[in-house]
């Protein structure tokens, strides 16, 4: 429905309810004497019961399980197993490597601490450690040994496995980001380190973190996405209205790593539906200068608040714009509150408001 007054909402991120979660922990839980069983989504202590640091975690309660929730296995005691034995493990939950936004927060969360360990596999899970992932991410196994520069032989899933296997010790890192819940500085430096590790970005990050921005206004686009993704209706009448006001429209997907990162140290403001292309951002950490953000989407209570817990923490000045809704149930796609030329006028209106 369109605003009876066809005045959009802006809200500020103090108008943003996000999760108030203290800086996560950085590290690693250690656990002894486990069970790893096949096709399960995490492990388990002697007596059947799910280790919850091991499962995948979403939400601002931690209360969201995305790939089911973790349920005891009370037939699977130490005394009534007798699988195989394993001396050393580091169990993923995470570790996706197709997806971007999730490449960039809960992969990064995960793979972080490995990539930054001067030892890698064997620093964080001890000499000759195997990484376990999640049956979710079996397919990731070569790349994620390819990015570790160990064995492929080092890099199993649960879905490998025949039978139930004791782990004498396993180790799960600490995630420097959870989805919906919260995001640690640390986390920063976990997306450039697995950038540089993907896409040799490395030298690139560090001269841009510091560059002085052009004063560009830049529009993130989806609407040449693939049509299996979420797509807002129009978006293209959108881009010509902006265009035509002097904003930069680019599609993401159709540049590299590198190129993405020159068009964001550009801009001064950043603007896009609430996506995956906005997390390229956290690439940048606290150190982004004066760059301001402006996100379109519904309603703050319907939107994800990913985007909203790394502009805090990146002390990025943002904006929401309240102008899409979801098609209905069954059709993710938005469409605008407005029509697109109002949207667009009142995008740049925003964007040329220096005061916040």
């Amino acid at each position: 429905m369109v605003p009876k007054s066809e005045e959009l909402v802006i809200l500020d991120a103090s108008d943003i309810d996000t999760p108030e979660t203290p800086e996560p922990l950085e590290g690693i839980s250690t656990f002894h004497h486990v069970w790893i069983h096949p096709g399960e989504f995490g492990l388990y202590d002697s007596n059947g019961m799910p280790i919850l640091e091991s499962f995948l975690r979403r939400g601002p309660d931690l209360g969201h399980y995305p790939h089911g929730s973790p349920k005891p296995i009370y037939n699977s005691t130490s005394s009534s197993i007798c699988g195989e034995v394993m001396e050393r493990i580091v169990y993923l939950p995470h570790a996706g490597m197709s997806h971007f936004g999730h490449l960039l927060t809960e992969c990064a969360a995960y793979l972080g601490p490995l990539l930054e360990h001067p030892a890698g596999l064997d620093g964080i899970g001890g000499p000759g450690a195997v990484l376990v992932l999640s049956p979710r991410f079996a397919q990731s196994s070569a790349s994620v040994a390819e990015l570790l520069g160990v064995p492929s032989g080092r890099v199993m899933s649960t879905t490998s496995l025949g039978n139930p296997v004791n782990c004498m010790q396993a180790v799960v890192p600490l995630p420097s980001m959870t989805n919906r819940h919260s995001v640690s500085r640390q986390h920063f430096r976990h997306v450039r380190k697995l950038l540089e590790h993907l896409h040799g970005c490395g030298d690139q990050l560090a001269v841009l973190g510091s560059k002085i921005d052009q004063g560009e206004k830049l529009y993130l686009s989806r609407s040449q996405m693939p049509s299996t993704a979420r797509h807002t209706i129009a978006e293209e009448e959108l881009e010509a209205n902006l265009a035509e006001l002097g904003w930069r429209i680019v599609f993401p997907e159709q540049l590299s790593i590198s190129r993405q990162l020159d068009c964001l140290a550009d801009a001064r403001t950043v603007a896009g539906c609430l996506g995956s292309a906005l997390h390229l951002l956290m690439a940048f950490g606290e150190s982004f200068g004066n760059r301001r953000v402006i996100t379109l989407g519904p309603t703050a209570a319907q939107a994800r608040p990913n985007v909203f817990l790394q502009a805090r923490r990146q002390q990025l000045p943002l904006r929401h714009m309240v102008c899409l809704e979801q098609v209905s149930a069954e059709c993710k796609n938005l469409r605008f509150l407005l029509p697109p030329a109002k949207v667009a006028s009142k995008l740049n209106s925003l964007a040329n408001d220096l005061s916040w």
